[in-house]
């Protein structure tokens, strides 16, 4: 039986992309309308096959997927086995015939919409900007209103034949999104991979004290560990206090990244390695 890949739908999403990237046009791939769904999938008890997700966890010019992160903070079954960065060009769309002086509203996910904010005040300075809850459904809602517009790729334009009136929407011209690929199920030794080629993902929770971060980050300074990402999440019925997520460039093996980790630990309320993982 094939692993079952869950990823956020429906199709032509740029999480379906992904997956058809990562895993061909062969693979099972199962839509989710939600984070809440991949991971309540991805951490059923009775799940099997054990599925795989993929998910988007930081853009290049929107910074990260909050909704990934706050799941990977509430769920610790769930790891990390690879990371990997797929560019994501944003066409604007609408039924065939629709003049850019009709658009009344755009619709597209919160984060498209922002990494194409000066575009679309320059373009369509008077239309209304509605957050939907993928590209793939605002493309949906374009095909039915010859008022609105979308925001999304070149594979919702052609599953909901709507004509691209303007390509690569995007403010910058290089905009990446990075993806994790997720299991609720055992890891495999990454022993046969170089340590430059893997990243590592820790969550901590950090007393609310002066200094408390910077004390923290110290160990990895002091072993020349370095941190590719770093965001705090605000802690569920803690107001304004904050979990955070670190990446470090590191695998945890070597002698001094193992004692940077018991420093950090030990410095912290709490914390744990969510992920080691390789980086493409």
């Amino acid at each position: 039986m094939k692993t079952p890949i869950l990823y956020l739908g429906p199709e032509g999403t740029h999480s379906h992309e992904a997956a058809l990237r990562r895993f061909g046009p062969k693979a099972r791939l199962i839509p989710c309308l939600s984070h809440y769904e991949i991971f309540a999938r991805l951490c059923a008890p009775r799940a099997t096959p054990r599925p795989l997700a993929i998910v988007p966890v930081e853009n290049s010019s929107e910074g990260p997927v909050t909704q990934t992160l706050d799941q990977l903070a509430n769920h610790p079954a769930v790891g990390i086995l690879d990371s990997f960065s797929l560019p994501v060009p944003q066409h604007l769309m609408a039924r065939r015939g629709t003049r850019l002086s009709g658009i009344r509203r755009v619709c597209s996910h919160p984060q498209v919409l922002g990494q194409c904010r000066e575009t679309l005040a320059r373009l369509l300075p008077r239309a209304e900007l509605v957050p939907d809850s993928s590209t793939a459904m605002a493309a949906g809602r374009a095909a039915q209103d010859p008022e609105t517009a979308a925001i999304a790729s070149d594979a919702a334009a052609r599953i909901h034949r709507l004509a691209i009136l303007r390509k690569n929407m995007q403010d910058h011209e290089e905009n990446v999104t990075r993806f994790f690929t997720l299991t609720a199920a055992k890891i495999p030794s990454r022993a046969s991979l170089r340590a430059r080629q893997l990243r590592s993902l820790i969550y901590l929770v950090i007393g609310n004290r002066p200094g408390a971060l910077l004390h923290v980050l110290a160990p990895f300074d002091a072993s020349e560990i370095n941190l590719t990402f770093i965001q705090s999440r605000p802690l569920p019925g803690r107001p304004w206090e904050y979990g955070f997520f670190i990446e470090a460039a590191t695998d945890w093996r070597s002698a001094s990244a193992q004692a940077a980790w018991q420093l950090v630990r030990a410095l912290s309320e709490s914390g744990r390695k969510i992920g080691t993982y390789p980086v493409a």
